[in-house]
């Protein structure tokens, strides 16, 4: 698999999981159908999987996608599907429109008083003008 996977990506194509185990946080790692985890998303109702199947497990190490796999009903095996979310996950990031990455500047307002001014370059602010300051 070529492209990395991420968190919010998956969650804008599945939603939510049904069940997380493990966290993000969490540094036990556990060992399941080969994938070394710390994290574990578990979809038991999908409705529109790429691959069709209603269940899916997705593994995560910290931020890092490990794996995912599929089976077509509880009492089915699972099998591997990353290149079928793959691909379901680059073909709507090609959908996305290309934003314009050079924002502009903020117009002067001429109506903005500073509530304070800086009195050095150490000094943060911070106080009412005109009041004495400890220091």
């Amino acid at each position: 698999m070529s492209e990395r996977i991420f968190r919010n990506q998956v969650v804008q194509l599945l939603g939510t999981p049904d069940r997380t185990d493990g966290s993000l946080n969490n540094p036990v790692e556990q060992v399941e159908n080969g994938f070394e985890y710390n994290e574990r998303w578990v979809y038991t109702h999908l409705r529109d999987d790429p691959s069709g199947a209603p269940m899916r497990v997705i593994y995560w190490r910290r931020y890092d996608y490990v794996g995912t796999m599929v089976r077509d009903g509880a009492d089915q095996p699972w099998r591997a599907d990353d290149e079928t979310l793959a691909r379901a996950i680059k073909a709507a990031a090609d959908r996305l429109a290309l934003v314009e990455s050079r924002p502009r500047p903020l117009p002067e307002n001429k109506h903005y008083r500073p509530a304070s001014n800086a009195r050095d370059a150490g000094d943060l602010g911070g106080y009412i003008e005109g009041e004495k300051t400890s220091g």
